[in-house]
Formats: structure tokens, sequence, C-alpha cells
């Protein structure tokens, strides 16, 4: 009977651990460079492909904001500073990152990262 209780515990204590452990993390990123002498924009970067409703955890990069725009140019999100976005939320779909310049520095990237 004894054996019984502690394996049902560990089947429980594997259940439980496996469970959180099913997280998944996705990254986009986002390149830009402008030049104002010739006018040219290019911009790069690898989409974020987020499969089901996940939340921002991290972004790396992003000085003077960036803005997550749906594979349509609609803005998703919108933010001025990094900090700004961790904990928001991204229903599931494809998005691409751009990060914004200002008139000094014409060259940024940032990357955001999704848990769901």
């Amino acid at each position: 009977m004894r054996f019984c209780g502690f394996a049902a515990v560990l089947a429980l204590a594997t259940f439980v651990s496996t469970q959180t452990w099913s997280a998944d993390r996705v990254t986009g990123t986002g390149t830009i460079i402008e030049n104002q002498t010739f006018g040219s924009v290019k911009h790069w970067g690898r989409p974020l492909s987020v499969r089901d409703q996940g939340t921002i955890i991290r972004v790396m990069g992003g000085t003077y904001g960036f803005q997550i725009r749906d594979m349509n140019d609609n803005v998703v999100g919108d933010f001025l500073f990094p900090d700004d976005a961790v904990g928001f939320d991204l229903q599931a779909g494809d998005y691409k990152i751009f990060p914004l310049t200002c008139r000094t520095h014409l060259h940024h990237h940032v990357e955001v990262t999704v848990e769901y």
C-alpha cells in the first residue's frame, strides 16, 4: 500500500513538472538602416511566429522604441521604451519587428522574445 501511495505522488510530481516546462519561447528580430544622404531605408529581420497566445518576456535593443506589426503592416504594438513591451500579450500569428530611429542614430536593432 505504501508503494502505491509513493507511486501516485511520483506520477503527480512528474505530471506537474512536465506541465511547467511545456512553455515555448520564440524570438523575432528587426534591424533598420536609414541613409539620409540617399534617402534609402533597409529593413530586415526574423519574423515573430507565435503559435498560441503569448506574452512578451524580453526585449533587447530598441533604444528609440519599436513597433510590432502583423503581416498586413497593421501596428499591433507601439512602444517608446523597450521595457514597456514586457508583459504585452500577442495573439497567435506572424509579426514583424520595426525598430524606430532618431535623426542622429539611423541604425537600430531589436530582439523580442515571446513565451506561450
